[in-house]
């Protein structure tokens, strides 16, 4: 995983408007990674991703590269 990649939110164990920053705010929960913050306890790493709702910070394990940046 990479800046610049188009990553997806990991299967999201949301319910149908369940109040969550990506259901509140209707997101496709498909983005662009921005920045690396850190390598995280799990080695993927602390990202901030640039979804259609705006900026939001995830850990690489919830996140799914769908192509790589250039």
């Amino acid at each position: 995983m990479n800046v610049g990649d188009l990553v997806k939110t990991a299967e999201a164990p949301c319910y149908r408007d369940c109040g969550c920053w990506f259901c509140y705010n209707k997101s496709t929960r498909q983005g662009i990674i921005l920045e690396k913050l850190s390598s995280g306890v799990d080695g993927a790493g602390y990202w901030t991703v640039l979804f259609d709702a705006g900026g939001w910070r995830l850990y690489g394990s919830e996140l799914e590269v769908i192509s790589e940046g250039g």
